[in-house]
């Protein structure tokens, strides 16, 4: 391998833990939703006690604290979650309005949404941020209107293809498609379908709830969704082959890890290069940890102050006994500290599995391993 391979492989993944180039935080806008998923992992695991929705004069702090905090990055992604983001405008437009603000391009914008408040407002709002739009849909009408209505029980399929074309018509937004894989429906069935959509990536993956939970994966399907990751793994291989960035990305930041010879020293970065803002200005390792997330401090804190603190929480964490053993250690170390209480062995089980195959992709390159770079975006 040569060494600028390894070297660009190695900026390509300076997002996460292992370096501390590019970072990443999660912010609340609200954790108020006009959807009631049926299988909803924030509205059951995660949303702490209900907050008012973030001012507007708390979102431009929120940003200044964020340039300000995070100097040592080159970049800095504020990704609005929630709750329904979209549901707050006034201060999703403050934050953009106040990055803006700042000549050095360190910020930028991501979203997690449901795609149904996507008014004209709201659509000119994210091309104004540039963002990356992360779309939650789960499939076809029939699939996704089973379990992802609004909170007086209407369906919601159509406002997010419509929410999906305002986006490609008017924006230049990335878009990536998201769905979530329940019982009755599988990971092959969701992808094909994704695949049919003008998305520029894709990932679909298992529903995160408790073994008792009538959307969790029986036995078979779990067996299927495995099997599925690997058949996604071989094509990720064929496109790679080709010369084509592959749709499905997820096992894009894990292989160009063992590209650049990194070693993981978390899950993620969260506590370091991620970290999360509540709606009431509350900082935190990651929001998804929700009521088990410990306080790091607040945004009128000093910035130094949050960030030793997360950094001391991320020291702390200790590996389970049994992942010391795991042949996937390297690229995993433990778990998501969020999605592990809630899911267990399950979520072990599927991180193992997709930390295989991306060992199974590099491996596939060995002997030309420049052409994992497309995974980087470079060609």
């Amino acid at each position: 391998m040569s060494y600028s391979v390894q070297m660009v492989a190695a900026d390509a993944v300076s997002h996460d833990e292992t370096d501390g180039a590019h970072a990443e935080v999660l912010v609340a806008a609200t954790w108020q939703c006009n959807l009631r998923c049926s299988y909803c992992f924030v509205e059951n695991s995660i949303a702490p006690a209900l907050q008012p929705p973030m001012s507007p004069f708390l979102a431009r702090k929120a940003v200044d604290a964020l340039h300000k905090g995070f100097v040592d990055c080159e970049t800095v992604c504020i990704h609005l979650y929630g709750g329904e983001p979209l549901a707050n405008l006034p201060a999703l437009k403050a934050m953009v309005r106040q990055a803006a603000t700042y000549s050095d391009d360190r910020l930028s914008f991501a979203i997690t949404t449901n795609g149904t408040l996507g008014t004209p407002e709201a659509v000119e709002l994210l091309h104004e941020g540039n963002f990356q739009v992360i779309l939650s849909i789960d499939g076809p009408a029939h699939v996704h209107d089973a379990v992802r209505r609004t909170s007086d029980g209407k369906n919601t399929h159509q406002l997010v293809l419509d929410f999906l074309d305002a986006l490609r018509r008017n924006t230049s937004c990335s878009i990536r498609g998201s769905s979530v894989i329940r019982s009755g429906w599988s990971l092959s069935e969701a992808s094909a379908y994704l695949e049919t959509l003008p998305l520029d990536t894709v990932k679909a993956q298992a529903v995160r709830s408790s073994p008792d939970d009538s959307h969790t994966l029986s036995e078979t399907e779990f067996d299927a969704y495995l099997e599925d990751l690997d058949r996604i793994g071989d094509g990720v291989i064929g496109d790679i082959e080709s010369g084509n960035m592959p749709l499905d990305d997820r096992f894009s930041a894990r292989v160009l890890q063992l590209l650049a010879g990194k070693e993981r020293r978390s899950f993620c970065g969260a506590g370091r290069t991620m970290l999360g803002i509540n709606p009431d200005g509350s900082v935190v390792p990651c929001i998804l940890m929700g009521k088990n997330a410990p306080s790091l401090g607040h945004i009128d804190d000093e910035p130094e102050a949050w960030r030793k603190k997360g950094v001391e929480w991320s020291d702390a964490m200790t590996l389970q006994a049994a992942c010391s053993e795991c042949r996937a250690v390297e690229l995993c170390r433990g778990g998501c500290p969020a999605v592990m209480p809630v899911c267990a062995e399950s979520e072990c089980e599927i991180t193992r599995k997709n930390c295989e195959i991306a060992m199974r992709i590099y491996r596939h390159f060995q002997h030309d391993p420049s052409k994992l770079l497309i995974l980087a975006g470079i060609s």
